[in-house]
């Protein structure tokens, strides 16, 4: 190579900002604001959109079009102009009458002269579920061995019992009819760039101090793109997570996932004042959440009065307020069950009413308050 680790090193600080961006294991969101005020990222969008301008990146994809007419090319880096994404050139090659599903990526820095070649591939295996989503408003995982008779209608269903999971692997190893194409074009791109390879034991080595995509850096990820998994996945051992509709569950788990809805929903009401506060202030207008909860099927009395008592609100809003009456109502409901079986009927048209009175897409809406029932 006609650099050492260390000289590479170099050449990353002057486009990624050390000590900047570290995620915090408390946040559900990267804040890049600060990074994108500082010089080394101010240079990397300029190199971006100077590359963009090169008419040689734009030249060697018309040369390998003539040459591999037969081959779809794909120019990744549509995105060069506007000085976003990536430290590289990027295309793909999507082989003719592949057996598989592959793709030959390929990676050209501009910030030092080194490319990158690999194969995409995704493979299909069948294996038992490891699990089960429910889509109710909040997404509720249930594990395998939950589900029986008193959850699912039809215990029979073939969905429960094995699933299609997808292996995706990134590997420099390339297949006997991937070799010719990919060297033509490495040609191309060593005569036209004057770079050469970049092994996966130089590419794949840790960049201290600096954070991409909430993870510790690569020499990868700052010279080409922080989209590709550079280290190999070991083959999947689970089966896929399966999404079951609430048409296939019996009334008495809809019912149990109606009651925790609306649960989780109170607490989520109470809780999101302080989350927000904590977002940088480009961030609170336009977010998004996305709520998961994992249940065995089965109301617990103790657990849900003890998360209920745990619930406190954080400012003193209209919607605040109504979400600590709506706990009250709930707690009471709660406290008042024998906690056997399966939820009162009572408790279940308590949480029918209060959801349909304030409908989940409305929860992240800061301007919007359901009326008081």
């Amino acid at each position: 190579m006609k650099h050492t680790v260390g000289q590479l090193l170099e050449v990353v600080y002057r486009y990624f900002p050390r000590g900047i961006g570290r995620p915090d294991p408390n946040q559900f969101w990267q804040d890049d604001s600060q990074r994108e005020q500082t010089e080394e990222h101010a240079r990397l969008v300029a190199a971006r959109i100077q590359a963009s301008k090169d008419e040689r990146w734009h030249a060697m994809r018309r040369r390998i079009s003539e040459r591999f007419p037969d081959v779809l090319l794909m120019n990744r880096s549509l995105h060069l102009p506007a000085g976003a994404c990536d430290a590289c050139y990027s295309f793909t090659v999507d082989l003719p009458n592949a057996p598989d599903r592959r793709t030959l990526w390929f990676h050209v820095s501009f910030l030092a002269p080194y490319y990158v070649v690999y194969s995409y591939r995704m493979t299909d295996f069948v294996r038992p579920p490891a699990g089960f989503v429910v889509p109710y408003g909040i997404n509720f995982s249930i594990p395998r061995s939950a589900l029986g008779p008193d959850l699912v209608l039809n215990p029979y269903d073939e969905r429960l019992h094995s699933a299609t999971v997808t292996r995706h692997e990134l590997t420099f190893d390339l297949a006997p009819d991937e070799r010719p194409y990919a060297t033509w074009i490495a040609h191309d791109i060593e005569s036209t760039f004057g770079c050469e390879p970049m092994p996966p034991e130089v590419g794949t080595t840790l960049v201290p101090g600096v954070v991409v995509g909430m993870r510790g850096a690569t020499l990868y990820d700052c010279l080409f793109t922080i989209d590709s998994q550079w280290v190999e996945p070991s083959p999947p051992e689970r089966g896929a997570v399966v999404t079951l509709e609430p048409s296939s569950l019996t009334a008495r788990f809809i019912g149990v996932l109606t009651v925790l809805q609306a649960h989780y929903q109170i607490g989520i009401l109470l809780d999101l004042p302080r989350m927000i506060q904590q977002m940088p202030e480009p961030y609170r207008q336009s977010f998004g959440l996305y709520w998961s909860a994992s249940t065995d099927g089965f109301l617990h009395k103790d657990k849900m009065l003890e998360e209920l008592a745990r619930m406190r609100p954080h400012d003193e809003s209209p919607k605040t307020l109504r979400a600590m009456a709506a706990k009250r109502e709930l707690e009471a409901l709660v406290a008042s069950w024998d906690g056997e079986g399966e939820p009162p009927a009572a408790m279940v048209a308590w949480a029918s009413s209060f959801l349909a009175s304030w409908p989940v897409d409305s929860v992240a809406d800061l301007r919007a308050d359901p009326p008081m029932t």
